[in-house]
């Protein structure tokens, strides 16, 4: 059996092999790039990723909590409940 080599922009991974994507920014153009294991998806995220994630939730640390739940039941007793589906 030959297996031809496949083109630059493909990726051949074995059947049920979960891919993952992850959003890369390369100057002002935005990329998704994949990998097949948790492993090397992890690598190319690096440590960055995960203090990035942490800043971003940081970011409200500075709101009051009850604040925030009481806005928050506001807007649920004030909002119409959705039509329930029928099948």
């Amino acid at each position: 059996m030959t297996v031809e080599t496949p083109p630059a922009n493909s990726l051949t991974v074995p059947a049920g092999q979960p891919l993952i994507g992850v959003f890369v920014r390369e100057g002002t153009r935005e990329y998704v790039r994949y990998f097949a294991g948790d492993a090397a998806a992890d690598a190319a995220l690096g440590e960055g990723a995960g203090q990035h994630a942490l800043r971003v939730a940081g970011a409200w640390s500075d709101l009051d909590w009850e604040d925030m739940a009481a806005e928050l039941e506001r807007i649920r007793r004030e909002s119409r409940p959705s039509d329930s589906i029928q099948p």
